[in-house]
């Protein structure tokens, strides 16, 4: 029988985990230098200690019976000015979408997504946006995701 694991909302106590899959996220993207992983960590973990309490940041964890967080997903809410296309002028951002990799192709990815769908329809909020990894582009297709071209700047 394997573990059940449990999609819920994330909280202050839960950073930590939060931060090791966000850097295990920087990883599986091909970031090696321990130095830049270090201080995104760092500054990460500052981040999360204001936005979460504040509501800035909303995230959801995918734990075993043990507690342990085996994936994980988030979101930011941006405002934006009101459009035909969406009234209230609020488009989310989900972030943070990683599972370890002893719990991939599980669907666990597809049911933190449907949980931030899910919790964001309850919010009366229609705008989702997010940036996609090949291997994560058919989950988000499934979900019904617009495959759209964005054009991005780095000013770097």
């Amino acid at each position: 029988m394997t573990d059940p694991i449990t999609i819920r909302a994330a909280a202050a106590d839960d950073i930590p985990d939060l931060v090791v899959l966000r850097c295990l996220m920087f990883e599986s993207m091909g970031y090696r230098d321990p130095e830049l992983l270090h201080a995104s960590d760092v500054s990460c973990q500052s981040h999360f200690r204001r936005a979460i309490p504040s509501g800035e940041f909303h995230g959801w964890l995918a734990t075993t019976s043990q507690g342990e967080a085996v994936a994980s997903g988030g979101l930011v809410i941006d405002r934006h000015p009101l459009g035909p296309n969406n009234l209230t002028g609020e488009v989310v951002y989900v972030v943070n979408m990683v599972t370890a990799p002893a719990y991939r192709r599980q669907g666990l990815a597809r049911r933190i997504m449907q949980t931030i769908v899910d919790w964001l329809s309850a919010q009366d909020i229609r705008r989702i946006s997010l940036h996609a990894t090949g291997q994560r582009r058919p989950l988000y297709q499934e979900l019904r995701f617009d495959d759209s071209k964005e054009m991005i700047l780095n000013l770097s």
